[in-house]
């Protein structure tokens, strides 16, 4: 680069970064040889020479080295809220790879643990234990017979307990199910601990202990920093319940400079019914809608869950699980088919995204039903309603899909997580239609990426992998789900940069790098072009820039 200051109209560069790949993710997949930033954006983009004109006496020198730099990259669907849930006790199968396991690292903890006092864990996954089942009350009991204990499967959306658990949360034998909340039961019809989807509303979120401001604070702080450190700078937050989840936020703002930037999505479902008592419903009652906010904190869509989910084998199927004997289980729905056309024409009319949370092809039919519905009673134009997660398709579905203009938000990772034999157990030959993206991107559905963490792995990098060679994780061996799903490298990069930012209507701020827009980049460490795809998920992250400051830096012991 040369050092020579040149005259310029404009003010000059704070900073030039040259020889690498400049990946812009503009309109033509531009690759760039050179960008210059000004305070929080982009100055130049383009050849080198055109770039170098911008250079003055202070302007900094950033050597690439041949390493690509991208926008930076955004997570359309995360949980910050559960950031303070990683103190739990973990019970992930790389953990706790059975029940036995599992119990445990209960017993360990309840060694420790003051009588009476809850033990909680998260991460569990009935198919992929060695014994291929949901822990119950009577393997805790074991472990545990004073201290109360609850444990998140890795969805997050089941649970299980042992009998102290279950009496805590108000669970006795004759309990019946919630509405959209089934429960696992023995022959005698009592509940054995493991419970789905509806039954958090009712029975479990408000009966265990509860996360303070200076806890979710903290576990902002944390969750901001592990992202920077694999190049995300923008972070949609998926359930916004309560209060304290908005002041953790705000108090951040006041004493500290921000590193991320947060899209909040409050949801305003308690169990099967609008709450308009909650957090998420009065910042609905307020007036304020999609877009309000400013450009570190804003709000997105609101979020609606359809029906059940994909670990816990809720998810609504338009044909029996594969593993079902008695070939009669077809899931679960959260809401009713007319609440959820209600809440689309209540969404319409307030001028609010929504995103619709649904897992199996029958709960995605029933979105778009909602979605159908609420367009054509109040014809609000642009809001660029979304489906959330939606991993096992039909070809109908994906037709109307694209007709209807929704965005997919998918997590790909969660294909992973998942893992062969949750996938193929549980949706035998229609596995083919599992997570299909090059089918829905070729009908010219917008498709954006992210985590759904701490059910999938916010590691975009492995996300980029899973898009481009659709295959499993290192523990199956690679193997592929469905090679005509794979999409092409700069594909998968669109959908974790430019996608994310038009579902949140900020195309023309940030989500690629081009002139005028905010300075959130990533540089990684090779050349994502280059390397080979199977080798897309060993790639690092070198630097994330956000406004312009770099706030992250990969150390050499990385």
């Amino acid at each position: 680069m040369s050092n020579a200051t040149v005259d310029i109209v404009s003010p000059a560069a704070d900073s030039v970064f040259f020889n690498g790949k400049i990946i812009t993710v503009n309109s033509e997949d531009a690759i760039a040889e050179a960008l210059a930033i000004r305070r929080h954006r982009i100055l130049r983009v383009g050849s080198r020479s055109y770039v170098e004109q911008t250079i003055g006496q202070n302007t900094k020198f950033v050597d690439l080295a041949g390493r690509a730099m991208l926008p930076g990259f955004i997570d359309n669907h995360i949980h910050m809220t559960n950031s303070p849930q990683r103190r739990w006790v973990d019970c992930t199968y790389a953990s706790a790879p059975s029940i036995v396991d599992v119990a445990e690292k209960i017993a360990e903890r309840a060694r420790t643990a003051k009588p009476g006092e809850w033990i909680l864990g998260r991460g569990f996954q009935g198919v992929r234990l060695a014994e291929k089942r949901n822990p119950n009350r009577f393997d805790l009991d074991l472990v545990s017979p004073n201290n109360p204990v609850g444990i998140a499967n890795r969805e997050g959306m089941g649970w299980t307990f042992n009998t102290a658990g279950l009496r805590r949360i108000g669970v006795e034998d004759s309990t019946p199910d919630p509405a959209g909340g089934p429960m696992e039961r023995d022959s005698a019809g009592r509940p054995l601990g493991p419970m789905w989807d509806n039954a958090r509303e009712v029975f479990i979120r408000h009966n265990i202990p509860q996360s303070n401001v200076n806890d979710l604070m903290d576990g902002y702080r944390w969750i901001a920093a592990e992202l920077n450190r694999y190049g995300v700078t923008t972070a949609f937050e998926a359930a916004i319940r309560n209060r304290i989840e908005t002041v953790a936020w705000q108090r951040l703002d006041l004493q500290t400079q921000r590193t991320l930037r947060v899209v909040l999505g409050p949801y305003p479902v308690s169990g099967d019914k609008w709450n308009t008592e909650g957090t998420a419903g009065k910042i609905f009652d307020t007036g304020f809608a999609t877009g309000f906010g400013n450009k570190w904190t804003k709000l997105g869509a609101l979020q609606i869950g359809i029906d059940g989910g994909v670990i816990g084998q809720t998810a609504a199927l338009f044909e029996p699980y594969s593993n079902d004997p008695n070939a009669t289980r077809r899931g679960s729905f959260r809401i009713s088919d007319e609440l959820a056309k209600e809440l689309m024409v209540k969404a319409q009319s307030a001028g609010w995204q929504v995103g619709l949370i649904c897992h199996g092809d029958l709960g995605i039919s029933r979105a778009l039903d909602a979605i159908a519905y609420g367009q054509k009673q109040v014809t609000t134009h642009g809001l660029r309603h979304r489906l959330e997660h939606a991993y096992l398709w039909n070809p109908e579905i994906m037709d109307r899909m694209a007709e209807l203009g929704v965005i997919w938000n998918t997590q790909p990772s969660l294909m992973e997580i998942v893992g062969r034999e949750g996938i193929y157990s549980q949706w035998g030959a229609r596995a083919r239609f599992a997570f299909p993206f090059k089918s829905l991107l070729k009908g010219g559905v917008i498709i954006s990426g992210g985590s759904d963490w701490p059910v999938g792995l916010y590691n975009p990098l492995i996300g980029l992998d899973i898009l481009v060679n659709h295959r499993f994780g290192p523990e199956e061996s690679g193997e592929v789900l469905n090679s005509d799903e794979c999409l092409s490298v700069l594909e998968a990069v669109r959908v974790y940069t430019y996608n994310g930012a038009y579902t949140a209507f900020e195309e023309g701020n940030r989500g690629s790098l081009e002139e005028g827009k905010l300075a959130d980049m990533v540089v990684l460490s090779d050349d994502i072009l280059a390397v080979p795809v199977t080798g897309i998920r060993e790639l690092k992250v070198d630097q994330t820039y956000v406004d312009g400051r770099l706030v992250y830096e990969r150390q050499r012991t990385d």
